[in-house]
């Protein structure tokens, strides 16, 4: 009967096969490692940006049919209340348009007003400083 084939002692787990050949190994390990997250970061990205492009559309989609939706409910308050009131329907919709506008404008002022005040003022005193005393830096 044949004897079972031994595994030679020079190769083994205990064996080393030397400092460089080990940070080899392992510069090599870790590279495979990485390019094996980075792949798996990129699968996750494009089905993210998938499923974030569905959203968008789905968001987009429900704003157009709430504007449509605001826009029949305002033409029927303006037929309903002609009806009522005995006057002009367009006359309605032009007294709905003036208070939308007027909406508009005290919005845009409201922005206007608040537009100008400084974001981030504690950031860019920070930053002011670090740049001064990089400016003074004298090695």
């Amino acid at each position: 009967m044949a004897e079972p084939a031994l595994p030679s002692p020079d190769i083994g787990p205990e064996t080393s096969r030397g400092l460089l050949a080990e940070l080899l190994s392992l510069a090599g390990s870790f590279g495979r490692h990485l390019q094996a997250m980075l792949a798996l970061a990129g699968q996750e990205s494009k089905e993210a940006a998938a499923l974030y492009l569905r959203l968008l559309i789905m968001l987009v989609t429900a704003l157009v049919f709430a504007v449509l939706g605001y826009v029949f409910l305002l033409l029927f308050l303006a037929f309903l209340l002609a009806m009522v009131f005995g006057i002009n329907w367009i006359w309605i919709a032009l007294g709905f348009a003036i208070l939308h506008l007027l909406v508009t404008a005290v919005c845009a002022l409201h922005v206007k007003k608040h537009l100008p005040s400084p974001v981030f003022t504690a950031t860019a005193e920070e930053l002011k400083r670090d740049f001064d005393s990089l400016k003074r830096f004298d090695p």
